[in-house]
Protein backbone atom coordinates (compact mmCIF):
# COMPACT_ATOMS: atom_id res chain seq x y z
CA UNK A 1 0.00 0.00 0.00
CA UNK A 2 3.08 2.77 0.96
CA UNK A 3 3.96 2.14 -2.89
CA UNK A 4 0.32 2.63 -4.51
CA UNK A 5 0.33 5.70 -2.01
CA UNK A 6 3.65 6.92 -3.51
CA UNK A 7 2.86 6.63 -6.57
CA UNK A 8 -0.76 8.20 -6.39
CA UNK A 9 1.35 11.70 -4.22
CA UNK A 10 3.93 11.73 -6.86
CA UNK A 11 2.13 10.85 -10.35
CA UNK A 12 -1.48 11.13 -9.79
CA UNK A 13 -4.20 8.52 -10.03
CA UNK A 14 -7.97 7.62 -9.21
CA UNK A 15 -8.91 9.27 -6.26
CA UNK A 16 -12.20 7.62 -5.31
CA UNK A 17 -10.72 3.92 -6.39
CA UNK A 18 -7.79 4.64 -4.39
CA UNK A 19 -9.80 5.77 -1.14
CA UNK A 20 -11.64 2.67 -1.43
CA UNK A 21 -8.72 0.38 -2.17
CA UNK A 22 -6.70 2.13 1.27
CA UNK A 23 -10.42 1.76 3.35
CA UNK A 24 -10.60 -2.18 2.74
CA UNK A 25 -6.50 -2.46 3.39
CA UNK A 26 -6.90 -1.01 6.24
CA UNK A 27 -9.90 -2.64 7.98
CA UNK A 28 -7.81 -5.47 7.25
CA UNK A 29 -4.89 -3.84 8.96
CA UNK A 30 -6.05 -1.72 11.71
CA UNK A 31 -7.92 -3.65 13.86
CA UNK A 32 -9.18 -0.82 16.22
CA UNK A 33 -10.19 1.25 13.06
CA UNK A 34 -11.97 -1.90 11.79
CA UNK A 35 -14.07 -2.71 15.46
CA UNK A 36 -14.87 1.40 14.76
CA UNK A 37 -16.23 1.15 11.53
CA UNK A 38 -18.35 -2.38 12.22
CA UNK A 39 -20.78 -3.83 9.67
CA UNK A 40 -20.92 -1.48 7.13
CA UNK A 41 -20.95 -1.01 2.82
CA UNK A 42 -19.15 1.61 1.79
CA UNK A 43 -19.22 2.71 -1.88
CA UNK A 44 -18.31 6.08 -2.22
CA UNK A 45 -15.03 7.78 -0.52
CA UNK A 46 -17.78 10.20 1.43
CA UNK A 47 -19.31 6.97 2.92
CA UNK A 48 -15.50 5.84 4.82
CA UNK A 49 -16.33 6.20 8.42
CA UNK A 50 -14.57 8.41 9.85
CA UNK A 51 -12.27 8.54 13.01
CA UNK A 52 -13.05 11.55 15.89
CA UNK A 53 -9.76 13.41 16.46
CA UNK A 54 -11.06 12.95 20.07
CA UNK A 55 -10.43 9.50 19.71
CA UNK A 56 -6.62 9.76 19.47
CA UNK A 57 -6.78 10.17 23.13
CA UNK A 58 -7.66 6.62 24.22
CA UNK A 59 -6.73 4.51 20.71
CA UNK A 60 -3.90 4.02 18.34
CA UNK A 61 -5.68 3.48 15.29
CA UNK A 62 -2.42 2.14 13.43
CA UNK A 63 -2.39 0.12 10.47
CA UNK A 64 0.72 -1.81 11.34
CA UNK A 65 1.97 -3.60 15.02
CA UNK A 66 2.53 -0.66 17.14
CA UNK A 67 5.78 -1.98 18.63
CA UNK A 68 7.34 -1.09 15.17
CA UNK A 69 6.48 2.66 15.39
CA UNK A 70 9.82 5.12 15.28
CA UNK A 71 7.29 8.37 15.09
CA UNK A 72 4.77 9.97 17.22
CA UNK A 73 2.99 12.96 17.17
CA UNK A 74 0.92 14.31 19.80
CA UNK A 75 -1.63 16.90 20.05
CA UNK A 76 -0.81 19.95 21.65
CA UNK A 77 -3.08 19.37 24.24
CA UNK A 78 -6.74 20.52 25.64
CA UNK A 79 -7.84 22.57 28.98
CA UNK A 80 -8.25 19.09 30.75
CA UNK A 81 -4.23 18.27 29.60
CA UNK A 82 -5.19 15.47 27.93
CA UNK A 83 -3.09 14.82 24.15
CA UNK A 84 -3.74 12.63 21.54
CA UNK A 85 -0.80 10.20 20.34
CA UNK A 86 -0.21 9.87 16.14
CA UNK A 87 2.19 6.61 15.73
CA UNK A 88 4.24 5.99 12.39
CA UNK A 89 5.99 3.31 11.42
CA UNK A 90 8.43 6.14 9.10
CA UNK A 91 7.50 9.41 7.92
CA UNK A 92 8.63 8.92 3.94
CA UNK A 93 4.93 9.60 2.89
CA UNK A 94 4.32 12.46 4.77
CA UNK A 95 7.36 14.10 4.13
CA UNK A 96 6.89 13.19 0.46
CA UNK A 97 3.05 14.72 0.76
CA UNK A 98 4.19 17.32 2.65
CA UNK A 99 6.88 18.51 0.48
CA UNK A 100 5.08 18.15 -2.64
CA UNK A 101 1.92 19.97 -1.83
CA UNK A 102 3.84 22.98 -0.25
CA UNK A 103 5.56 23.56 -3.60
CA UNK A 104 2.48 23.01 -5.57
CA UNK A 105 1.00 25.83 -3.95
CA UNK A 106 4.53 27.71 -3.40
CA UNK A 107 6.36 27.32 -5.94
CA UNK A 108 9.43 27.42 -4.14
CA UNK A 109 10.69 27.22 -0.81
CA UNK A 110 13.45 29.42 1.01
CA UNK A 111 16.51 27.60 1.95
CA UNK A 112 16.94 29.96 4.68
CA UNK A 113 14.48 31.21 7.80
CA UNK A 114 13.65 32.06 11.05
CA UNK A 115 10.89 29.83 13.17
CA UNK A 116 8.03 30.57 15.60
CA UNK A 117 7.00 27.52 16.08
CA UNK A 118 7.44 24.48 18.42
CA UNK A 119 10.70 22.38 18.55
CA UNK A 120 9.60 19.35 20.28
CA UNK A 121 10.41 16.11 18.37
CA UNK A 122 6.70 15.01 19.31
CA UNK A 123 5.24 18.09 17.07
CA UNK A 124 4.36 17.65 13.43
CA UNK A 125 4.29 20.77 12.70
CA UNK A 126 7.82 21.35 13.85
CA UNK A 127 8.91 17.95 12.08
CA UNK A 128 7.26 19.26 9.10
CA UNK A 129 8.91 22.77 9.08
CA UNK A 130 12.33 21.34 10.06
CA UNK A 131 11.93 19.20 6.96
CA UNK A 132 11.53 22.21 4.82
CA UNK A 133 13.87 24.59 6.20
CA UNK A 134 16.43 22.12 8.49
CA UNK A 135 18.32 24.08 11.31
CA UNK A 136 16.33 27.28 11.69
CA UNK A 137 17.14 29.40 14.36
CA UNK A 138 14.28 29.34 16.63
CA UNK A 139 12.28 31.78 18.79
CA UNK A 140 10.02 30.20 20.59
CA UNK A 141 9.96 28.63 24.00
CA UNK A 142 7.98 26.74 25.25
CA UNK A 143 8.46 27.59 29.13
CA UNK A 144 9.43 31.77 28.12
CA UNK A 145 7.09 32.17 25.00
CA UNK A 146 8.08 33.97 22.25
CA UNK A 147 11.54 35.62 22.91
CA UNK A 148 10.04 38.76 20.52
CA UNK A 149 12.92 41.08 20.85
CA UNK A 150 16.08 38.33 20.38
CA UNK A 151 13.99 37.62 16.91
CA UNK A 152 13.53 40.91 15.47
CA UNK A 153 16.91 41.46 15.78
CA UNK A 154 17.79 38.04 13.77
CA UNK A 155 15.12 39.01 10.96
CA UNK A 156 17.06 42.02 10.55
CA UNK A 157 20.27 40.59 10.33
CA UNK A 158 18.69 37.78 8.14
CA UNK A 159 16.98 40.20 5.61
CA UNK A 160 20.41 42.37 5.02
CA UNK A 161 22.03 38.44 3.84
CA UNK A 162 19.84 38.98 0.99
CA UNK A 163 18.44 35.51 0.83
CA UNK A 164 14.69 34.63 1.19
CA UNK A 165 13.52 33.71 3.90
CA UNK A 166 10.45 31.04 5.71
CA UNK A 167 9.36 32.48 8.52
CA UNK A 168 6.82 29.51 9.96
CA UNK A 169 4.43 30.53 13.14
CA UNK A 170 1.66 29.98 14.74
CA UNK A 171 -1.10 33.14 14.89
CA UNK A 172 -0.66 33.07 18.65
CA UNK A 173 3.59 33.19 17.84
CA UNK A 174 3.23 35.88 15.74
CA UNK A 175 0.62 38.02 16.82
CA UNK A 176 3.14 38.25 20.83
CA UNK A 177 6.24 38.83 18.06
CA UNK A 178 4.32 41.83 16.37
CA UNK A 179 3.44 42.78 19.89
CA UNK A 180 6.78 44.10 20.68
CA UNK A 181 8.74 47.18 19.91
CA UNK A 182 9.65 47.06 16.40
CA UNK A 183 10.61 49.14 13.02
CA UNK A 184 9.06 47.50 9.68
CA UNK A 185 11.65 45.18 7.58
CA UNK A 186 12.09 44.66 4.08
CA UNK A 187 12.57 40.73 3.51
CA UNK A 188 14.48 39.48 0.14
CA UNK A 189 12.02 38.96 -2.46
CA UNK A 190 10.46 35.30 -2.41
CA UNK A 191 10.54 35.54 1.40
CA UNK A 192 7.30 33.50 3.09
CA UNK A 193 5.72 34.17 6.08
CA UNK A 194 3.26 31.22 7.33
CA UNK A 195 0.57 31.44 9.50
CA UNK A 196 -0.95 28.33 11.05
CA UNK A 197 -3.80 27.81 14.17
CA UNK A 198 -5.65 30.09 15.57
CA UNK A 199 -6.42 31.74 19.30
CA UNK A 200 -8.39 28.92 20.53
CA UNK A 201 -10.60 31.52 22.62
CA UNK A 202 -7.37 31.48 25.53
CA UNK A 203 -5.72 34.54 26.24
CA UNK A 204 -6.57 36.67 23.61
CA UNK A 205 -7.90 37.06 19.98
CA UNK A 206 -6.76 39.10 16.56
CA UNK A 207 -8.92 38.76 14.26
CA UNK A 208 -7.51 36.90 10.98
CA UNK A 209 -7.38 39.61 8.25
CA UNK A 210 -5.83 42.26 10.94
CA UNK A 211 -3.27 39.87 11.77
CA UNK A 212 -2.11 38.84 8.01
CA UNK A 213 -2.45 42.89 7.21
CA UNK A 214 0.34 43.63 10.22
CA UNK A 215 2.48 41.02 8.87
CA UNK A 216 2.25 42.45 5.59
CA UNK A 217 2.96 46.12 7.11
CA UNK A 218 6.11 44.59 9.32
CA UNK A 219 7.65 42.12 7.34
CA UNK A 220 7.97 44.14 4.18
CA UNK A 221 8.22 42.33 1.01
CA UNK A 222 7.25 38.93 2.29
CA UNK A 223 4.14 36.80 1.04
CA UNK A 224 2.04 35.90 4.01
CA UNK A 225 0.05 32.73 3.13
CA UNK A 226 -1.63 30.20 5.99
CA UNK A 227 -1.43 26.85 6.25
CA UNK A 228 -3.81 24.40 7.95
CA UNK A 229 -2.66 20.77 9.42
CA UNK A 230 -3.29 18.49 12.80
CA UNK A 231 -1.29 16.02 13.82
CA UNK A 232 -3.89 13.59 13.14
CA UNK A 233 -3.65 14.25 9.29
CA UNK A 234 -0.21 13.60 6.97
CA UNK A 235 -1.39 16.28 4.55
CA UNK A 236 -1.85 20.06 5.15
CA UNK A 237 -3.97 22.39 3.37
CA UNK A 238 -2.50 26.22 2.19
CA UNK A 239 -4.49 29.32 1.34
CA UNK A 240 -2.50 32.00 -0.62
CA UNK A 241 -2.74 34.72 -0.12
CA UNK A 242 -3.73 33.57 3.60
CA UNK A 243 -6.93 35.31 3.56
CA UNK A 244 -8.52 33.08 0.97
CA UNK A 245 -9.46 29.67 1.26
CA UNK A 246 -7.52 26.62 2.19
CA UNK A 247 -6.52 24.34 -1.19
CA UNK A 248 -6.33 20.52 -0.25
CA UNK A 249 -3.35 18.43 -2.14
CA UNK A 250 -5.32 16.00 -4.88
CA UNK A 251 -4.97 12.54 -2.58
CA UNK A 252 -7.39 14.56 -0.34
CA UNK A 253 -11.04 15.44 0.07
CA UNK A 254 -13.24 17.38 2.14
CA UNK A 255 -16.59 16.88 3.51
CA UNK A 256 -18.73 19.15 5.60
CA UNK A 257 -21.58 17.45 7.17
CA UNK A 258 -23.97 18.31 10.02
CA UNK A 259 -22.83 18.18 13.37
CA UNK A 260 -26.02 16.62 14.74
CA UNK A 261 -27.14 14.13 11.67
CA UNK A 262 -23.32 13.48 10.14
CA UNK A 263 -25.09 14.35 6.60
CA UNK A 264 -23.31 16.15 4.00
CA UNK A 265 -24.07 19.98 4.59
CA UNK A 266 -22.51 23.09 2.67
CA UNK A 267 -21.39 24.06 5.72
CA UNK A 268 -20.72 21.63 8.89
CA UNK A 269 -17.97 19.85 10.90
CA UNK A 270 -14.75 19.06 8.56
CA UNK A 271 -14.16 15.53 7.60
CA UNK A 272 -10.97 14.65 6.16
CA UNK A 273 -10.31 12.21 4.11
CA UNK A 274 -6.21 12.12 3.25
CA UNK A 275 -4.99 9.03 1.40
CA UNK A 276 -1.42 10.07 2.58
CA UNK A 277 -2.92 8.44 5.88
CA UNK A 278 -2.12 4.91 4.88
CA UNK A 279 -0.51 4.32 8.00
CA UNK A 280 -3.17 5.46 10.66
CA UNK A 281 -6.95 6.38 9.06
CA UNK A 282 -8.00 7.67 6.26
CA UNK A 283 -10.77 9.56 7.36
CA UNK A 284 -10.76 11.84 9.64
CA UNK A 285 -13.55 13.95 11.53
CA UNK A 286 -12.19 16.93 13.64
CA UNK A 287 -14.56 20.03 15.73
CA UNK A 288 -13.84 22.62 13.24
CA UNK A 289 -16.85 24.12 11.16
CA UNK A 290 -16.00 25.54 7.74
CA UNK A 291 -17.48 25.71 4.18
CA UNK A 292 -16.29 23.40 1.18
CA UNK A 293 -16.51 25.17 -1.78
CA UNK A 294 -17.53 23.64 -5.37
CA UNK A 295 -13.58 23.51 -6.18
CA UNK A 296 -12.82 21.38 -3.02
CA UNK A 297 -10.99 24.62 -1.26
CA UNK A 298 -12.28 25.02 2.60
CA UNK A 299 -13.17 28.47 4.22
CA UNK A 300 -12.76 27.99 8.03
CA UNK A 301 -15.00 29.39 10.60
CA UNK A 302 -13.73 27.83 14.04
CA UNK A 303 -14.86 25.38 16.14
CA UNK A 304 -18.05 23.99 17.36
CA UNK A 305 -19.42 25.81 19.90
CA UNK A 306 -18.33 23.68 23.26
CA UNK A 307 -15.62 21.64 21.76
CA UNK A 308 -12.18 21.61 23.30
CA UNK A 309 -9.82 23.80 22.34
CA UNK A 310 -6.86 22.22 21.05
CA UNK A 311 -4.17 22.83 18.12
CA UNK A 312 -0.62 24.06 17.75
CA UNK A 313 -1.15 27.62 19.08
CA UNK A 314 -2.27 26.09 22.39
CA UNK A 315 0.77 25.51 23.55
CA UNK A 316 2.04 28.60 22.43
CA UNK A 317 -0.82 30.55 24.65
CA UNK A 318 0.13 28.54 27.64
CA UNK A 319 3.78 29.25 27.84
CA UNK A 320 2.16 33.17 27.77
CA UNK A 321 -0.54 32.61 30.24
Amino acid sequence: MKEQIRALIQDGGNFDDSALDLYRWQRANNSEYDRFCGPITVRHWSEIPAVPTTLFQDLSFTSFPIEEATVVFRTSGTTSGKRGSVHFRDTEIYELAAETHAKNCLYNIPSQGISFVSTAEDSSLGHMCRHFVPDMPNFFDPEAGVKSQDAWKALSEAAQQGEPLFIPGTAFALADLLDAEHNPISLPPGSIVMVTGGFKGQRRSVPRTVLHSQLSRSLLGAQVVGEYGMSELSSQLWAIPADAPFHPPPWMRILAVDPWTGEPATRGLLRFFDLANYQTVCAIETADVGVVHPDGSVSLEGRLEGAIPRGCSLTVEEAGA
